[in-house]
């Protein structure tokens, strides 16, 4: 009688542990999919930033080289003003009046004066700096902490995932001690219960160390 009830209390022991490391496995399942649907959209958030820094990358250098050219023609328009001033000539006086006038409507409506340099130079790079800037306060155009946190969150799942083959262990040695007759079926049931402790404690091990 006594045999016959441990027998029927370890089989139900099995069946109740088969069915927590069953829950357990499912579980570990479903935050290795949120791991890496976390992933997923950190992938998709690092390649739009990626696109939009590319675009402002495009429409600064487009409008930075615009004021450039600029530049260029009110500073070949000054130049001339001055040539013809310094050669002192009043036939020509009428003409140098015209070229200023063109080179000063240039400067204060055509590019902006403050990126023209004490030598005369335009500070191109300076304009881009500033351009960037002030669309990075307004744009996410840093795609590189996306696509770390985008492979955090992946080996997150992997690691996770590979603790399923913990618990498959767990599983096959309940399995396997509910088919021995002897003894040794509480062997089984001893290291399946260490497998299953393992790889809980693996699991809360990974979600802590991904945070």
């Amino acid at each position: 009688m006594n045999t016959e009830f441990r027998k029927n209390r370890f089989e139900i022991f099995s069946a109740f542990m088969i069915a927590v490391v069953t829950i357990l496995s499912a579980l570990t399942a479903w935050r290795a999919n949120v791991a890496d649907g976390i992933a997923g959209n950190a992938d998709f958030e690092g390649v739009t930033s990626s696109i939009l820094s590319q675009e402002a990358r495009i429409v600064n250098g487009i409008h930075a080289y615009e004021h450039y050219r600029a530049y260029t023609s009110y500073y070949r328009y000054n130049e001339l003003g001055n040539i013809m001033y310094n050669e002192g000539d009043n036939a020509l006086l009428q003409d140098q009046s015209g070229l200023w006038g063109v080179a000063l409507g240039l400067q204060y409506s055509f590019f902006p004066p403050r990126y023209v340099n004490r030598d005369g130079s335009y500070d191109v790079q300076r304009e881009l700096d500033e351009l960037w800037a002030d669309q990075a306060q307004q744009t996410d155009l840093n795609p590189t902490p996306h696509f770390q946190r985008a492979d955090g969150y992946r080996d997150k799942s992997i690691a996770i995932t590979a603790v399923l083959i913990v618990f498959a262990t767990a599983f096959f040695l309940f399995t396997a001690g509910q088919a021995i007759r002897n003894r040794l079926k509480y062997l089984f049931a001893l290291g399946g219960i260490l497998v299953t402790l393992a790889g809980a404690a693996i699991v809360i091990l990974i979600e802590f160390a991904f945070l």
